[in-house]
């Protein structure tokens, strides 16, 4: 996963990867989310937030997969 930040504004975030529909659903979903938002806004987002954003219910195994791109991004933006 790649950002690019200016100034606290995240401007793009690029990701490549495979996996499960899931996954590749939850890094698209994020990836387009937070185009113009603030690095803060990216740091607080949480599970339920990510759940919500997804709009459907998963099992917990699934939830493992929707968290993935989540918890990229979170390390991204601590580096």
């Amino acid at each position: 996963m790649d950002v690019e930040i200016e100034g606290e504004t995240i401007k793009t975030i690029g990701w490549e990867g495979s996996g499960c529909a899931i996954s590749q659903a939850s890094a698209s979903l994020l990836s387009e989310y937070f185009v113009g938002k603030t690095i803060t806004e990216a740091q607080n987002f949480t599970t339920q937030n990510l759940l919500e954003l997804l709009g459907i219910e998963l099992t917990p195994a699934r939830l493992k997969c929707a968290l993935l791109s989540l918890e990229t991004l979170h390390k991204a933006l601590r580096k």
